[in-house]
Formats: C-alpha cells, structure tokens, sequence
C-alpha cells in the first residue's frame, strides 16, 4: 500500500478553484472527473459558479481564489437579523430595497472584481454589486423581500470572500493606506547604495589593483544585493505586466519590465562568465528612481482626485430649526439630534426621524423607484429620498453621510452619454505610443548588435526606459484638477472634470429666467386686488412657505412666518401650489391654474404675477417687480459675442422689451414654457449638433437640466441639491460666467500644450536613445523626472491662466 502511493505524491494536481496543491486523493466532481479539488468548500465554489454560468471566473487569473474554509459555525451570521444590528450596517432600506457597504479585504485582483459585481447572478435577490477597489469596498443593494442581509453575507463568505463588519463607529474607520511601496523603495534603496559602493572600482582607473583582487568576489556580492530588488522592489512592474498581457492589452509597464529584464540577465551573464561586473548599479538605480517617480506620480495624483474628495467642500446646505428661527446651514454642520425642515423636492440629507407634517418621500435617487413612499410622524426616514409635499420638520438621528451624498451625485440614473475626451484620447495614442517603443527598441538591437553588442543592450534597455506615454495620460488629470480647485474656491463645484473640457467646447447656452437671472432679495412685491385678512394673508404664507420657488420664497420672506398647519399640499411644476390651510382650501400660482380671468393687455406690465384663490374664489394677485442681477447686462454682452445664447421662462412676456435689450437681437426667447417644453428645446438644439450649457435653478429646469451636455444649477442661501445637474454654481459667483467659460477653454489648450510638450520630450529621448547615447541609469533618471515635469507644467499654467482671469 505504500508503495503506490509514494510516487502520488509527486504528481500531486493544483486544484481547479484556488490553485493549491491537491491531497493524495483529490475530490473529484461528478459529470466531469477531470476536474480536481483540494477540499469540499472549493468544489462547492466551483459548483455554485458553474451553475450560475460564472466559470468565465476561472479565465481571469491563474490563482483567482484562495482555499474556502470548510468549517462553518452553525448560526454565525444569525445576529445580522436583529433589527438593532441592520438599522446600523444598512446605509437604506424600503420594503423593495436595502442597501450596505461592505469592507471586504481579500479583494485583489480583477478576477475578484468580476466575481463581486456579479453576485446578483449567484442570488437572485441581490440587484446591484458595485466594487470599489482602492478601499476594498463593496457595496449591495438587494431586495429584503426575496433575500436578507444574512444571505447576502453568508455567500461572500461561502466565496471566501467574507466581509469585515464592525458595528463600533460604523463607516467611520479610516482606511490605511497600502505600504508595500514604501517597502519597495526601502529595498531598492539598499540595494543601489550598496551596489554603488561595490561599483568603484569600475569607475576610477586608479583601483585598478583592488579590481584585479576582488572584482569578481564584488560582482557575486552585486547580484545578490541585486536579488531582493528584483523580487521585491520590481515585482510591482512584472506584475502589471503580465496582468495586461492576460487580457491582451500591452500596458505601460511592459516595455520597463523588458528593459529591466534585459539588464538583470545581461549583468548575470557578465558576472558568472567573468567577463565584467555587470550592469547591477544601472539595474538598482533603475529601479529605485522609478519607484521614486511612482510615488511622486501616484501621491500627487491622489491628492487631485476631485471624484473622491470633492464633498469636502460640497456645498449642499440644509434649514436648520432653532430658537431664533429657521437658518441656512452646510450639512457638513448638521449633528445628531439637530431639527431641521426639509421643503418640498429638497433631498433629506441625513437619516432622521419625522416630527411633523406628512412625509410623502421619492427614493428614485437610491433605489430608482419613483413611487413616493408615504411617512408618518415617529418613522425613520433615510437620507437621499426627495420630500413631495408639504414641508416636514425632521430630527437627524444619524450625521450626515458625504460618501453617500457622493453616490447621489454620481447616481447612474443621471449619467449622461459618454463622449471621447482629451483623457480618452491620451489613452488611445498611449497605446500605440508603447507599440512604437517596442518597435524602436528591437530595431536598436537589430542595428547596433553586429557593431557593438554591448551598444545593443545599452540601446535596447535605454529606449525602453527612456519612453514615458505615462506622461501624456497625466496631462489631462493634473491639469483638470487644478481647474476643479481655482473653480471650488470660486463657489462653482463641478461633478468630475469632464464637464470642465465639456464647457470648453459648448457653443449655446440657455437660461431660465425667475430665481437665475432675476434676484429675489430686489424684487418689490405687492398686492393688487382686494385686501386679505390677516388671518387669509398667514395662510397664503404658510401655503408659500412650503414650496422652494424663487416667487413662492420671496412671497414668504415678504409674508413672514406663519403657523398654520398644512393638509393636501400639492406643487404642479410650472402651475402653482394647492392646500388646505387652516380649514381653508388655498391655491398659489398662475392664472390659469386658479381659475382667474386675465386681461389681454395685462402681459404689457413689466412684472411677474402670483394669482392667489380663497376656497375657489380668485382673491387678486401679488405683483412681484423683477429685478434682474446688477451685472446681468455686462455678463450677458459677453457671452453674447462667443455663444448663442436662448432664455426658456415659464413667466409671461411682460418684460420682454427689456430682456430683448439684454439678450440681443439673434437670442431666442421663449416664455410660459413648461419643464417639458423646456427638456424639449435643449434636444432640439443638440439635434441641430450644438453643445448645450442649461443654467437654471429649480424644479422646472430639472429636465433641461439633466439633458444639457451641462447643466449648471444656480443656488442662493439654500442649495436645492439635485443630481440631475453636472455643477453648482453659487448665486453671488454668477456675474463671474463669462470668465469661467474662458477658463474653461484656456484649460483646454493647457492640456493640449501639455500633450505637445510629453511629445517633443519622447522625441528627444528617443533619438538619443537610439544613438546609445543615454546610459540605462540616465534613462531612469530622466523617465519620472517627465512625468514630473509635465505635471508641474500643466498645475503652473492652470494657476497662471486662474490668475490672468482674477479667479
């Protein structure tokens, strides 16, 4: 018996899940027994996969698993039932949706990814699986009706990926950066100093003596110096190479790793047949300025990144209830316990209790279901659900998230077609750049080698290294993200940095009129018609108070407050508000949506009507005189000598004499438009190939809004936050438009500069690289210092650009 199963265990297989060796008697699986496994938990894997369709799995990495314990402890996972234990871990949860983030810290490849995002194959309950590889993150949404919580965390951990749950200040744990680079560079560091110093007797003629003595003994002492470097410190390059080469595409790391490679095996060579030192000291070096130039590259770029720390000045501001009356406060403020009071179509900002008023809640923004959910006093509600109705008063009972104000910006139901950009296209060039690379390096060796073999490899290395297309992918992030800064300080806060090179091209631009180009802090108002009671007036204040209109708040600043309460409220966009207030039935808006008789000539007045009826009847009207912003006509002369420009208002051509003037003759007005009509002119425009940039400011520009290649939302003290726009701009920055669009394309030509300045570099190198007029450790050198340069070039002309347009 032992004699057979002795040579077994030199023939052992690799299991087909996670790769490591299988027993003497690997598990087989039935129906296809050439299939091996180390233990029960791995062919259970396999066999959940390969049910799913998922074996694609499998193709992704050479070891995309690691083993799956097979103990399990009955009832692990049963407290992830309890209600106290959910209203903690779940960031949303509605009868059809829940939804957590989840730190799971096996993730490390991409097969890993592939396989998280999609779970919602391995359960059918889970509906959307998203990664979020640098802080190993996953975030579920699933479906509480068909699958719970336990489930969900049962299967990761079935797939050996089971997540790290802390209930303690939950989210809240800072995410430790990976300090494996700076290992690498500790390594490389040793290694090339040390290397260095073996290396002195080749670079000085008078140690002639003590070469002959220890030369070789140095060369022996070099390569093992040089090992760790190898393994350690350049392991990060191959790697990167050798992924990219699994899924066919050739990366920018793989003409460094042939040159790396190149040097080790010549340096190797030379010193175990004796024929010289090698080339370690080049090889070293080589390696460690590169890491150098990594860390520099990757420190700088993640301190630019505006996707994931913008919301450090997002400027979403929410009404706080105190003492002394309401007050308009940044979110980043808002505390546990705090009330506030949340308007009709305002986003809740952070998870809260209801106290008053009927909560009518559209969670399309997290689960993208636009049924509103009905609320009661004494019920939970989450934040990222938009309030439909009267206004309600909340107590905040969890702070406020930025991260998930974050994923309500970058909500996929709001993203726009994608087009090619300037960063697209770096990307594109980079690759044939690296194809060129490849072709030049093996013509140098082809060239020089019946010449000068040892000018061939000096050739080949140097070509390899010298070529930096890493340089060209960094322009159009650098210089965006200085953009997104000298714009942040300048109350403007954008999405991404695409929208900066989107406004660079826009040719059109379309304005809505009330609450955008109008100022409602100078507006005079006053009624015409018989005079209200007071007790009529408060409830046409308590009605208005409701709504976040620009004529319904100046009307409440004008009104005051009022404490009637509020049943039926009701806002039709672009028609007006209704309710029934104090056992009165009160209707707020248009003419037409009260029921009144307007005169014709009254649309000769130069002034914005807000019709008011009382139990039905028609009460009168307050007039509200329009005062347009004091720097409107010089902004609207400037933008008039570049863009197309449009007005889109749902008020009446009263003051069209006026906006005629300001607008131009060639601008196109249209008034009384609904938000559909709206939506509808800016598709027409991009039919027509125009890039269209939508300013406006509230509910009845949400759909133009959306639908513009820009959509720039204009707030004043309280931000209306709404994920259907691409930027916020701040009321008081608004005469400051014209200026930004120049910027805008002064950025632009940045990058192309940028683009020429990456190119004529290469150039260079290139030709004197072939020559074998570069040395390898000069190449090195000189590769990050590139990159370097035209991240340097691209943040100074961002900032002189900023400053000769005084932002």
């Amino acid at each position: 018996m032992t004699t057979t199963a002795a040579p077994e265990t030199t023939t052992r297989v690799a299991c087909t899940h996670c790769g490591d060796d299988c027993p003497d008697e690997p598990i087989a699986l039935s129906g296809q027994p050439e299939l091996h496994f180390c233990c029960q938990g791995c062919k259970a894997v396999y066999e959940l996969l390969d049910a799913s369709n998922l074996c694609t799995y499998y193709r992704l990495d050479e070891q995309p698993g690691q083993r799956v314990k097979t103990v399990e402890l009955p009832g692990r996972f049963d407290y992830l039932d309890l209600e106290s234990v959910q209203s903690q871990l779940l960031a949303f949860r509605s009868p059809t949706l829940a939804r957590l983030t989840l730190t799971i810290p096996q993730m490390h490849c991409a097969s890993c990814i592939w396989l998280l995002e999609n779970l919602f194959k391995l359960n059918a309950g889970i509906r959307e699986s998203r990664v979020n590889f640098l802080r190993k993150e996953l975030t579920v949404s699933y479906q509480p009706a068909t699958t719970s919580l336990k489930e969900v965390v049962t299967l990761l951990a079935a797939i050996n990926y089971e997540p790290q749950i802390t209930l303690a200040e939950l989210g809240a744990q800072p995410h430790a950066a990976s300090r494996t680079l700076y290992y690498q560079l500790g390594v490389a560091a040793f290694g090339f100093g040390n290397v260095m110093l073996l290396a002195f007797p080749d670079y000085f003629s008078f140690t002639e003596g003590l070469h002959t003595a220890f030369g070789r003994f140095f060369g022996g002492l070099s390569l093992l110096l040089a090992l760790p470097v190898l393994l350690v410190s350049a392991r990060s390059f191959y790697q990167s190479a050798w992924q990219g080469l699994r899924q066919r595409y050739i990366n920018l790391d793989f003409p460094i790793s042939l040159g790396l490679t190149a040097l080790f095996v010549t340096s190797v060579f030379d010193v175990l047949t004796q024929r010289g030192p090698g080339y370690f000291d080049s090889f070293t070096g080589l390696v460690f300025f590169m890491l150098i130039g990594k860390w520099v590259q990757q420190h700088s770029y993640d301190a630019l990144r505006f996707d994931r720390d913008f919301t450090s000045y997002f400027p979403v501001a929410v009404t706080l209830l105190t003492k002394a009356g309401e007050q308009s406060v940044s979110v980043k403020e808002l505390q546990a316990g705090q009330r506030i009071r949340v308007r009709h179509q305002e986003i809740i900002p952070a998870d809260a209790v209801l106290l008053r008023g009927v909560g009518l809640i559209d969670y399309s923004f997290v689960s993208g279901e636009s049924v509103p959910v009905a609320k009661a006093v004494g019920e939970v509600v989450y934040a990222g659900g938009r309030q439909v109705g009267e206004s309600v008063e909340l107590e905040v009972v969890r702070e406020v998230s930025q991260g998930y104000l974050t994923q309500l910006w970058n909500n996929p139901a709001f993203e726009k077609e994608a087009r090619p950009t300037l960063e697209t296209y770096a990307n594109h060039v980079g690759r044939y750049f690296v194809a060129l690379t490849l072709t030049l390096a093996i013509g140098s060796v082809l060239y020089w080698y019946p010449k000068d073999p040892q000018m061939a490899l000096r050739a080949f290395t140097s070509v390899l290294i010298i070529a930096c297309p890493c340089a060209l992918s960094l322009a159009t992030p650098f210089a965006m993200g200085a953009a997104l800064r000298v714009l942040g300080r300048r109350q403007l806060y954008l999405k991404n940095a695409a929208v900066i090179e989107t406004l660079s091209r826009a040719d059109t631009l379309v304005f809505d009129k009330t609450g955008t180009l109008t100022d409602a802090h100078r507006a005079v108002v006053s009624f015409c018609g018989p005079a209200l009671s007071s007790e009529d007036a408060q409830r046409v204040a308590a009605l208005v108070g409701q709504s976040t209109h620009p004529l319904s708040q100046r009307l409440a600043l004008h009104l005051g407050p009022s404490a009637f309460r509020i049943d039926e409220y009701t806002e039709i966009p672009g028609q007006g508000i209704s309710g029934v207030v104090a056992g009165t039935s009160v209707r707020v808006g248009s003419a037409a949506f009260i029921g009144a008789d307007v005169p014709s000539e009254a649309s000769e007045e130069r002034s914005s009507k807000v019709y008011v009826a009382l139990d039905g009847q028609p009460c009168g009207h307050y007039a509200i005189q329009s005062d347009y912003r004091e720097n409107l006509p010089t902004l609207l002369k400037n933008l008039g000598q570049r863009y197309r420009l449009a007005l889109l208002t749902g008020d009446n051509d009263a003051d069209i004499i006026r906006l005629r003037q300001l607008f131009g003759a060639e601008a196109e007005l249209r008034f009384q438009q609904s938000p559909l009509e709206k939506l509808a002119f800016v598709e027409a425009l991009q039919q027509q190939g125009r890039r269209v940039v939508m300013v406006g400011d509230g509910l009845n520009d949400a759909g133009a809004l959306q639908r513009a290649d820009v959509g720039i939302a204009l707030t004043e003290t309280l931000t209306n936050f709404s994920p259907a726009c691409d930027a916020i701009l701040e009321a008081s920055s608004f005469g400051r438009l014209a200026t930004i669009l120049r910027f805008a394309r002064d950025c632009r030509f940045i990058v192309l500069a940028t683009f020429g300045l990456s190119f004529c570099y290469n150039g260079i190198g290139l030709s004197l690289a072939v020559q074998g007029l570069l040395t390898p450790i000069a190449s090195a050198i000189l590769m990050p210092i590139s990159s370097l340069s035209v991240m340097a070039f691209a943040t100074l002309l961002v900032r002189y650009a900023a400053h000769r347009r005084q932002l």
